[in-house]
């Protein structure tokens, strides 16, 4: 198990989207536990369901459009360790993409790859009525401009309880590795193929939208 808890790269201003968007994620969270709205309720209401994309809202879920459920649903999260890990990944990879992209770019670039995250879950289950929930998307799309744009950045990270560093470049491979893995074992109750074609447009998409580059 590898999991980073800080990179080598400074920025040269602090990042404001990403700090908004990791708030943004939280606050949502919280709402979705203390209010009286109720987690499952919302998360019905707001998350991608593939079938809506293509036969419309289904009865349950009808406060808001397809169209606009392919973008909240990457503002709820499954449990508190999903919304941890996902906002630790942000803020450790995301502070330095949107140093390069300034940003208005940067958040552009986030919530695109995010909808073709979300938009390629759907289309391998067309059918299907599993709820999609989580920024791992966007974020993976993150990890995919990262990968490109400081292959040598050093990151920190636990192999198991013991701290390392190595290359970007090492662990972002491994850890796409890990996600067609699980991908083609079918493990767990993952949207693999999300993250999958998050990481990819943002291999793709990254270049479009880099102001400077460092």
């Amino acid at each position: 198990m590898l999991f980073p808890y800080k990179d080598t790269n400074p920025t040269r201003r602090f990042s404001v989207v990403t700090f908004l968007i990791i708030a943004a994620n939280i606050f949502v969270f919280l709402y979705q536990h203390l209010s009286g709205i109720g987690y499952e309720y919302s998360t019905r209401q707001f998350a991608l369901i593939p079938v809506e994309l293509f036969k419309g809202n289904l009865p349950d879920s009808t406060l808001v459009s397809p169209l606009v459920s392919s973008f909240t649903y990457m503002f709820l999260h499954g449990g508190l360790l999903h919304l941890v890990f996902n906002m630790i990944f942000l803020w450790i990879f995301g502070n330095n993409i949107e140093d390069v992209m300034t940003r208005p770019r940067f958040l552009f670039f986030y919530l695109l790859t995010g909808l073709i995250s979300g938009l390629a879950y759907a289309v391998m289950s067309p059918n299907g009525e599993i709820p999609l929930v989580g920024a791992s998307g966007a974020i993976s799309a993150v990890l995919g401009a990262y990968l490109f744009l400081f292959p040598w950045a050093r990151v920190h990270v636990l192999v198991f309880i013991f701290p390392v560093q190595m290359p970007a470049l090492i662990f972002l491979v491994l850890w796409f590795a890990a996600q067609i893995s699980g991908f083609m074992d079918g493990q767990g109750n993952v949207a693999w193929i999300s993250h999958i074609a998050g990481f990819i447009s943002g291999v793709v998409l990254h270049r479009f939208y880099i102001v400077r580059r460092r």
